[in-house]
């Protein structure tokens, strides 16, 4: 999926688990899972090489980002 619009709130959200944009397509294109929500939004999920587990939701049918998160309780402890 290319060009994904990335709205503030989203910006906003991957700024404060310092995820880039790098790290949001790295998951929206290859990611370990993907799960429609009853609102019509995907959500796609991945661990990342450095054990977080990263989620970004998006639109259904449109290239507009929701929120990004990291799963602290899912993913592995970060690596400094």
């Amino acid at each position: 999926m290319d060009d994904l619009i990335i709205p503030k709130h989203a910006l906003d959200e991957m700024q404060r688990d310092s995820l880039t944009e790098d790290d949001v397509y790295a998951v929206v294109r290859d990611y370990d899972e993907s799960i429609e929500q009853d609102t019509g939004r995907r959500e796609y999920a991945r661990e990342l090489d450095d054990g977080r587990y990263v989620v970004v939701v998006i639109e259904d049918g449109q290239k507009t980002v929701v929120t990004v998160w990291w799963n602290k309780r899912r993913g592995r402890r970060r690596r400094r």
